[in-house]
C-alpha cells in the first residue's frame, strides 16, 4: 500500500512541476554542464568520474548534492527535476534502490520539455515487467556481478577506469556513470541527451549481438569509444520505449516515450501476425513489409501525453513493433524489447481484453498522466 500510495502523491507532484518549473530557462549548449546528485549519496564517485575524464570540477563540469546528508532526504524523481531545476542542473543520479519502469512514461514529458536524463542504479525492489524496454529520459546502470534484468541499460565493472569514479557498490558505479555522461555531453555540446546514450549504446558490449537484458542490456559501457564519436547523425537508430498503457477490448493505448535523437524524424508502429526476428541492421520500408509488417502509424504523438490508441476494425490477434524513423526513410533495428504481443481485440466483445504476460496488474498509466 505505501507503493501505491508513493505513486498516487506523485500525480499530484508531477502536475505542480508545470508551475513550479514555469520560470526556467534551457541551459545554452557550452556552458559549464551541471549534474545533480540525490543527496550526496555518490557524490564523491560523480566527480571521479569527471576528473577521470580529463575535465576539471567547476571550470568544467560542476557537481553538486541536492543536501550534505548521505542519503537524506532521499528526493524521489518528480521532487528532483524541481531540485535539479532550481540548481540550473540537467543532469541528476540517484544511487538509490527502488527503481520503477513506470517513472520513464510517468516522467518523459516533464523531462523532455527541460531538457533532462536521470541516471538510475537498477536495484528494483520487485521483478520489473518482461520485455520492458530500457527507459528513455532515465539510465539504468548495475555494477558487474549485481542485478541485471529486463529495462537494464548498462552494465559497468568495479574497476572501470581504475581511478577516482570506481566503485564496487552499485550506488558508487550509478554515480560514476552520471559523471561520465556529464563529461560526454560537455565534449559534445551539440548532442542532446539521446544521442550521449545512443553513443554510450553502439559502443557498449552487447550492441552488434543486440539487446539482452540478462546481461546488462546493451552491456559494459566504453565511455573512449562513445567519445571518438562525432556526428550525432551518423549514430545508429534507436526505437521509443513504447509499452503498453491500457487495453481494452477493442483498442490498446500505448505509452511512447520517443527516443528523440538528433537523427529521428519520427516514430512508427508496425503490426505483424508473428513476432519478426531480432537483431540485425536498420530497415527500409519495404523490407519491413516484407517480413510482414503493415505500418498502423507513423508521426509525433503530442507531447503533453505521450499516448497513441490502437483501434480494431474486426477481432485480430497481433504484435505490434514500435520504430524510430529518419529523414532519409530508414527505420531502426528490432530489438526484443520493441516487440509487444501479442494482443488480440475483439471489437464489440463489451469486455476488456484479457491480461497479456507482457502486462501487470498494475499497468493503467493513466493515473500518471501529466
Amino acid at each position: 500500500m505505501k507503493h501505491i500510495g508513493f505513486f498516487c502523491r506523485m500525480i499530484a507532484a508531477t502536475a505542480a512541476i508545470i508551475c513550479s518549473c514555469s520560470t526556467f530557462v534551457h541551459a545554452d549548449p557550452g556552458r559549464v554542464l551541471k549534474l545533480r546528485v540525490n543527496t550526496s549519496h555518490g557524490l564523491a564517485n560523480a566527480r571521479g568520474a569527471v576528473v577521470d575524464a580529463g575535465l576539471k570540477l567547476q571550470d568544467e563540469v560542476i557537481v553538486t548534492p541536492s543536501s550534505p546528508e548521505d542519503g537524506r532526504p532521499f528526493l524521489p524523481p518528480e521532487k528532483f527535476i524541481v531540485d535539479a531545476l532550481n540548481d540550473g542542473a540537467s543532469l541528476m543520479s540517484s544511487s538509490f534502490s527502488g527503481w520503477d519502469s513506470r517513472f520513464d512514461s510517468a516522467l518523459y514529458p516533464k523531462m523532455v520539455a527541460y531538457s533532462l536524463a536521470h541516471v538510475y542504479a537498477y536495484v528494483p525492489k520487485k521483478p520489473q515487467p518482461k520485455n520492458v524496454p530500457p527507459p528513455a529520459v532515465f539510465v539504468t546502470v548495475n555494477m558487474v556481478g549485481g542485478q541485471s534484468g529486463h529495462g537494464i541499460e548498462f552494465g559497468m565493472p568495479t574497476t572501470y577506469m581504475d581511478g577516482k569514479g570506481k566503485s564496487s557498490y552499485p550506488s558508487g558505479v550509478t554515480a560514476q556513470l552520471a559523471g561520465l555522461l556529464a563529461s560526454l555531453k560537455f565534449r559534445h555540446p551539440d548532442w542532446n541527451w539521446f544521442d550521449v546514450k545512443a553513443a554510450l549504446r553502439a559502443t557498449a558490449a552487447n550492441y552488434l549481438s543486440g539487446y539482452d537484458p540478462a546481461r546488462y542490456g546493451y552491456g559494459l559501457i566504453d565511455y573512449f569509444a562513445a567519445n571518438a564519436l562525432t556526428d550525432a547523425a551518423a549514430l545508429p537508430l534507436f526505437a521509443p520505449a513504447a509499452v503498453v498503457a491500457r487495453i481494452r477490448s477493442s483498442s490498446i493505448d500505448f505509452a511512447v516515450n520517443s527516443f528523440r535523437q538528433s537523427r529521428r524524424s519520427v516514430d512508427a508502429v508496425f503490426t505483424f501476425k508473428t513476432p519478426p526476428a531480432t537483431g540485425g541492421k536498420e530497415l527500409t520500408l519495404g523490407e519491413i513489409t516484407a517480413m510482414g509488417g503493415t505500418q498502423a502509424f507513423s508521426g509525433e504523438t503530442s507531447l503533453r501525453t505521450n499516448r497513441y490508441r490502437y483501434t480494431a476494425a474486426k477481432e485480430e490477434t497481433l504484435f505490434f513493433v514500435w520504430f524510430t524513423r529518419d529523414a532519409r526513410g530508414f527505420y531502426s533495428r528490432i530489438e526484443p524489447y520493441s516487440i509487444i504481443g501479442p494482443v488480440t481485440l475483439k471489437p464489440g466483445s463489451g469486455q476488456p481484453g484479457a491480461a497479456n504476460s507482457i502486462l501487470r496488474e498494475d499497468s493503467d498509466l493513466s493515473r500518471f498522466a501529466p
